[in-house]
């Protein structure tokens, strides 16, 4: 274990002293439309809002906060659960900076071929429309305090059919815990349509999810959009 590592990230997470996130911001988000964030540049030292096509997944120093799918969700529930715009604003501005460390804590945690199979969906015209979503998973779910495995879920959206979204989960092993299965998820606006779980142990493996998922959607909006 590298004992610098707490201090980097608390270093990293620094950088983001005097920048927030603002309600033009979240306004441009919306603006941009499914496949747009909000993400944290350390090359520029802000937060700035971008579409996930303009990232590259492999660079650690562009990490997704916030993307269009989750302020879609959020605002739906925003009298209920912040009050107002503004509070919206101040909360998802707080959350962004306090959560900094452990954002990067939990992308250096993100496997190559978690990596990987962004990218791939990338290049077959899906675009990551929320920020990876980050979570423990107790592999008994009646035990809260048996072994567990950290998650990540993220949502993607067919570029040329919006309406058609991905939504995928995968485990990511620590230690001597082997590779499990992920799960993918197909929605047609916001209807389930099929689901399934596979195995993406290495970047290979994410080469040939990528390319069987863009072929399975094809089929699909082949048959559902004639």
């Amino acid at each position: 274990m590298n004992v610098y590592a707490p201090r980097l990230r608390e270093a990293m997470a620094d950088y983001f002293d005097h920048s927030e996130v603002t309600s033009r911001m979240l306004r441009t988000l919306g603006n941009i439309g499914p496949g747009g964030m909000i993400i944290a540049d350390f090359y520029q030292q802000r937060f700035r809002a971008t579409h996930t096509r303009a990232l590259d997944h492999s660079d650690h120093f562009h990490l997704p906060v916030l993307g269009h799918g989750d302020l879609v969700r959020e605002v739906n529930f925003l009298e209920e659960e912040y009050g107002t715009w503004a509070d919206y604003v101040a909360a998802v501005d707080c959350t962004a900076y306090e959560c900094m460390a452990e954002r990067i804590e939990d992308r250096n945690a993100t496997s190559n071929a978690v990596i990987r199979m962004r990218q791939r969906l990338q290049e077959f015209g899906f675009d990551m429309t929320t920020a990876p979503s980050y979570h423990r998973r107790y592999l008994n779910p009646l035990d809260g305090r048996g072994p567990s495995v950290l998650q990540v879920r993220e949502t993607y959206v067919d570029r040329a059919h919006p309406e058609l979204t991905l939504t995928l989960k995968h485990p990511l092993p620590e230690g001597d815990q082997r590779p499990g299965l992920s799960l993918i998820k197909i929605a047609d606006q916001g209807r389930h349509v099929r689901g399934w779980p596979v195995r993406v142990p290495y970047p290979v493996s994410a080469n040939v999810q990528g390319y069987r998922l863009r072929k399975w959607a094809d089929a699909y909006l082949a048959r559902t959009r004639a």
